[in-house]
């Protein structure tokens, strides 16, 4: 087993932001707009509000310190961010109000913060859609200048990607090609329409709860199914409960840190300007650590008795891809446009048929 996770609380805290992020958010009375400390002697200093829940310790908390702390040092104290982390109540719809009432100026977000911000977003999220974390990097390196503009329009300024990862199914009863989802009885999360569309097109009715009532739930035999990043599965518990891992994933899931449009254009340019540079370096390492900690959790499972499905070929994989294809198709239009869908193709080197 690897160190890394060898001590349980230290495995929680690293892999609690990764399934977590659209779940809880830090709750606080903050004061609502973009801190000036000024003085007769010195320039202006900003202070932004930043919210998560990554716990203290974990990787992603290490790398937001370092950056921060970089930033503060670089531009000589001018810029700080007050980072407010292990979050308690609240979810995402709570920190985007706040961030829209100037009680926050800063955040990282999922699907389901993208979703009301940014619904087209979502196209990132579609089952079954990468097939190498060289893909997801390319899709997001080309789509981002498209979504930076479509977000600052609705104001906010996407100051980078953040790693989520991949999302792959777990089950007690081995699924090994699309006609066995049927026999399962799986969970999915209330209110995402990619979870609905793609369990619809699966041909499964799937059970709707959240996060915090799963591991009941598998206990009692309610579900037998789920879904998350390995570092998610061993955080919350549910590893006890499942017996088998596709290692096709079910989906890539992608976070960014948003920044509220009025605090940015409240910054001098050459400002804003490094404190975007630092991130966009900052987040790449950590997104390399997490990727590497996820395939050590694998190793952990495997020490815990799941077995490892081989992804499937040929025809079976033929099937899955068939699946992708339908719920693309319907949520084309709802959710996000066919023209963006057919781009995203294009950098994949995929047919749109």
């Amino acid at each position: 087993m690897s160190s890394s996770f060898r001590n349980d609380s230290s495995l929680a805290a690293m892999a609690r932001f990764p399934l977590l992020i659209a779940e809880f958010f830090l709750i606080f009375s903050l004061c609502p707009g973009l801190d000036l400390e000024t003085s007769a002697k010195q320039p202006p200093r900003y202070v932004i509000k930043f919210a998560t829940v990554a716990p203290e310790g974990s990787t992603w908390m290490k790398q937001m310190r370092t950056i921060t702390q970089a930033i503060e040092d670089e531009t000589n104290g001018r810029v700080i961010f007050r980072i407010y982390a292990g979050g308690v109540a609240g979810d995402e719809l709570e920190i985007l109000k706040k961030i829209r009432m100037g009680q926050l100026q800063c955040a990282a977000f999922s699907g389901v913060g993208f979703g009301k911000i940014l619904p087209e977003v979502r196209v990132l999220d579609l089952p079954f859609l990468f097939r190498s974390y060289e893909e997801v990097d390319r899709a997001l390196r080309r789509l981002k200048p498209y979504f930076s503009q479509h977000f600052r329009e609705k104001g906010f300024i996407l100051l980078n990607w953040a790693e989520v990862g991949n999302v792959y199914v777990f089950s007690k009863r081995p699924i090994r090609v699309v006609g066995d989802f049927r026999k399962s009885k799986a969970w999915s999360w209330a209110g995402d329409p990619i979870a609905k569309e793609t369990f619809s097109a699966l041909g499964v009715t799937p059970i709707t709860l959240p996060v915090t009532d799963v591991t009941t739930a598998l206990s009692t035999g309610l579900v037998d199914t789920v879904y998350a990043p390995p570092l998610g599965l061993l955080a919350l518990q549910w590893h006890p409960y499942v017996k088998y891992m596709n290692a096709l994933p079910f989906a890539h899931s992608t976070g960014a840190l948003l920044l509220s449009s009025r605090t940015w254009e409240k910054l001098p340019q050459e400002l804003g300007k490094f404190i975007s540079s630092e991130f966009e370096k900052s987040m790449s390492t950590m997104t390399s650590q997490l990727r590497q900690q996820n395939e050590e959790a694998i190793d952990v499972l495997k020490n815990h008795g799941i077995t490892i499905i081989p992804e499937p070929t040929g025809q079976a994989l033929q099937k899955f891809d068939a699946i992708h294809r339908r719920v693309a198709s319907a949520l084309s239009g709802k959710i996000y446009s066919y023209s963006l869908l057919k781009q995203l193709y294009g950098i994949l080197g995929r047919n749109t048929r």
